[in-house]
């Protein structure tokens, strides 16, 4: 009796732990987690020019949650997108003090995939896109 009691618990236990990690990498934010490793060293982990290294930079990082606010209330998608992926070059970063990520996810993805075919700038948008996607969440009203 007492083992079909321990059974019972350890089966209610274990299902209890796989419904918790499955909810915990369903609700997994791959925007946030890109931003925290790629872009809060600079920009702080609260997004607000506030991160370890920003005080090495010639030009302190903007507040990222207020993307929209300067920017007639519009969300500025595009040019984010364009600022991460390297298209769009800012003047205050000088020569390139920001990485361009399109570069480093190209390479990300060589490394990934070696003998896999893959779509790279389908990769790298969709690695862009996690962010610019987080970034317009976390903005201010």
């Amino acid at each position: 009796m007492k083992s079909a009691k321990l059974a019972i618990v350890v089966l209610v236990a274990t299902s209890s732990a796989n419904a918790t990690a499955s909810a915990q990498t369903a609700t997994a934010d791959p925007g946030q987690k890109e931003y925290e490793a790629r872009c809060s060293i600079c920009h702080g982990l609260d997004a607000k020019g506030s991160g370890v290294f920003s005080q090495a930079l010639k030009v302190a990082p903007p507040d990222l949650t207020l993307l929209a606010r300067n920017n007639g209330g519009v969300f500025p998608a595009e040019r984010i997108s364009g600022v991460i992926d390297g298209r769009i070059g800012i003047v205050s970063h000088g020569p390139r003090d920001m990485p361009i990520w399109g570069a480093r996810y190209a390479g990300d993805a060589a490394k990934r995939f070696p003998d896999i075919p893959y779509a790279q700038e389908t990769y790298i948008r969709a690695r862009v896109l996690q962010l610019v996607e987080y970034l317009s969440r976390i903005q201010q009203k």
